[in-house]
């Protein structure tokens, strides 16, 4: 609404100024007829304002409301603008001249020192001038409404489209985790029912986790690692003490957003396609730096390549897709593998 009311003041300063500035260079006046001309125009733009408020804006709003329409039509807005004319051209008949001087209401000015013109709008041409002077503005208002909010609709269209795709691509990582873990659970039921049995509780916890916080296209970085705990402590009762996580990342950081779960693909593969083929195991940590107005958030760990699968590569491009929607060019996911290490690097943008 602050906006809104900007763009009248802008609305009504330019009227004062145009009308004004013309009224001079057209009209050669004299110096005593300026003041009276400046509250003319003052009076006029003031009272335009309030009725392009009341009648285009509050007018058009209910009509919108009654007639179960977006925004108002360019018909509409023709009819109501014919209105707002006739309401202005009865505000210069009868309303300037009771709240302004006499010799501003009915001022007669010398045009090019020969000519008096008389600006008594009671005059029929005084009146016809004055309905199409206000029928040109209203019009003009008219279209200006209509382009802010064609703009401002296709910018809501634009941003639902996006939330759309960033749930979509959610949703495709939620079965790609919960097959992940119950082939988990599968692979355990052989080997030791007891941990299979922890792995369905802590699958219950991290669902139930899930659930209850309502998970968003995008969280910040301290809820995300919430569920990677979750899951972490899932695969800790497989591999046990061949898992190891450290994770480092200061107070000021823990706020930035990301894509929601975009940390724990990150954290699975590095479980799944590192850790699971390590005899020995192998630490993975998570590293948080922010340089400049970009956070990176490193995942590293150990690999054998010799019994590195290609995949689908599903959560990875997911990611890729999903941080270009949000961020656009700030938002990357980089993979490096140098000397066993596998490091999967996601640069966001900070925010204070």
């Amino acid at each position: 609404m602050r906006t809104y009311w900007l763009c009248q003041f802008l609305v009504f300063i330019s009227i004062v100024l145009i009308n004004y500035s013309l009224g001079v260079a057209l009209l050669n006046t004299s110096i005593e007829h300026h003041a009276n001309l400046l509250l003319r125009t003052i009076s006029h733009a003031s009272v335009f304002v309030l009725l392009t408020h009341f009648i285009l804006y509050t007018l058009g709003n209910r009509l919108c409301g009654k007639l179960k329409i977006a925004r108002l039509n360019i018909f509409l807005l023709s009819a109501l603008s014919i209105l707002l004319a006739l309401m202005q051209t009865l505000n210069v008949i009868y309303f300037t001249p009771f709240i302004l001087p006499e010799s501003a209401s009915s001022m007669s000015i010398q045009m090019y020192g020969e000519t008096a013109v008389d600006l008594n709008e009671k005059q029929f041409t005084g009146i016809i001038s004055s309905f199409l002077n206000a029928l040109v503005m209203s019009l003009i208002w008219s279209g200006c409404y209509l382009a802010v909010v064609s703009r401002r609709e296709k910018k809501l269209i634009m941003s639902q489209l996006k939330e759309q795709q960033l749930e979509s691509l959610k949703n495709q990582i939620n079965p790609h985790f919960l097959f992940n873990t119950l082939n988990t659970i599968r692979g355990m039921i052989y080997q030791d029912q007891d941990k299979a049995a922890d792995i369905v509780t802590q699958l219950s916890e991290l669902f139930r986790y899930n659930l209850t916080t309502d998970l968003q296209t995008h969280v910040n970085f301290d809820q995300e690692w919430k569920v990677c705990e979750h899951y972490l402590a899932i695969e800790k009762v497989r591999f046990g003490k061949r898992l190891q996580v450290s994770m480092q990342c200061d107070d000021s950081l823990k706020k930035v957003v990301l894509p929601s779960m975009a940390l724990l693909t990150l954290i699975e593969n590095a479980t799944k396609h590192g850790i699971a083929h390590l005899e020995e195991g192998g630490e993975i940590k998570v590293n948080v730096v922010r340089t400049g107005e970009t956070v990176t958030i490193t995942v590293s760990n150990p690999f054998d390549e010799t019994k590195l699968k290609s995949g689908t590569k599903l959560g990875l491009q997911n990611i890729q897709s999903r941080l270009e929607l949000m961020f656009a060019q700030r938002g990357k996911l980089l993979i490096q593998k140098q000397s066993g290490q596998f490091n999967a690097t996601l640069e966001v943008p900070y925010a204070a």
